[in-house]
């Protein structure tokens, strides 16, 4: 990687063999290196088709994929290279529509399904299963509870309570993105072995998938 000032163009050089690495672990998926909302710079990823149905933003009907970045952690970019650190987000895809975040009728207990449950929900239901009580092993940040400024925002924050109390590491993304988890975040020297832990994840969880279907 090119040293001095760091600049955008040098985080990307820096993803590029992870992207490769990535693209040749998991042939099936779609990789591409990009500016992320916030202005990280990230390599995005999308799995093939799930069996799970969603919405799009338009309200169609549309398959679910495992989706998901690498990018640069915080906001901005240090001074120095040894400073630049990695994180990955990876979630289930999910749309900004009201029938993705239903209301929960007061007095329901939580855990307690919903009548209109989105199937993200199980989606994330299997990939809880998945991190058990090894989340540290996984990387996994241990999250929290930000509705942001979507109009939407409480009420996915509401479900991810309903649905995984004591659990905020579950359920996070943007809200018109994905419902996942993310990782803490590493040295840029140890991205490539960020990039497995996401692999195995990822495979895991898409395992557990299938066998929701089987």
């Amino acid at each position: 990687m090119a040293t001095g000032s760091l600049t955008r163009e040098h985080v990307a050089e820096a993803l590029e063999p992870v992207a490769e690495y990535f693209q040749a672990q998991m042939p099936g998926y779609s990789v591409r290196t990009a500016l992320s909302g916030a202005g990280a710079v990230a390599m995005y990823f999308e799995s093939p088709p799930l069996a799970l149905r969603g919405v799009d933003a338009s309200g169609q009907s549309v398959a679910r994929r495992l989706v998901g970045t690498i990018e640069s952690a915080g906001r901005g970019l240090p001074a120095r290279l040894e400073e630049l650190k990695f994180c990955f987000i990876a979630g289930v895809s999910v749309a900004e529509r009201e029938e993705e975040y239903p209301v929960i009728p007061d007095g329901l207990k939580p855990g307690v399904r919903l009548n209109a449950e989105p199937s993200w929900v199980s989606a994330v239901q299997a990939l809880d299963a998945v991190l058990g009580e090894d989340r540290e092993r996984w990387l996994i940040s241990r999250g929290g509870y930000v509705p942001g400024r979507r109009a939407l925002g409480p009420r996915r924050v509401a479900l991810r309570k309903h649905y995984f109390p004591g659990k905020p590491y579950l359920g996070l993304g943007t809200i018109d993105w994905c419902a996942g988890v993310r990782s803490v975040p590493v040295p840029a020297s140890d991205v490539r072995s960020l990039a497995s832990t996401l692999i195995n994840l990822l495979r895991a969880w898409d395992g557990a998938l299938h066998s929701l279907d089987a």
